[in-house]
């Protein structure tokens, strides 16, 4: 296992908290997705309010997902969900393995 460079646990907190707001934000905007479009046919919209309603979901979504792909890893300094060209939003750090809740962790012990 490769060795990582001491960091204050306080800067360790701060980092993964706006990891975990990104992930936040990110899930958020994709699970409103199915209840918004319910609430708008319920509503009979017409097509073109359904249209401008999609591409801003869309749009959210763009930077849901562009937040959660720049957001920095508080350990190793690199992006948390991104290795390359791929976006990967799981709960470790795809370069060090840091859990999205490690710092939760430390302290629970």
């Amino acid at each position: 296992m490769k060795e990582h460079n001491p960091v204050e646990p306080e800067t360790i907190a701060a980092g993964l908290g706006k990891v975990r707001k990104t992930r936040w934000i990110l899930w958020a905007t994709i699970a409103a997705y199915l209840p918004g479009l319910l609430i708008a046919l319920q509503l009979a919209l017409s097509g073109s309010t359904m249209t401008v309603l999609f591409g801003t979901w869309v749009f959210l979504l763009c930077v849901a997902v562009g937040l959660a792909t720049i957001v920095r890893c508080p350990r190793c300094h690199k992006t948390f969900h991104t290795n390359g060209p791929t976006f990967l939003p799981v709960r470790r750090c795809v370069h060090c393995g840091l859990h999205v809740t490690a710092d939760r962790t430390a302290n629970a012990a």
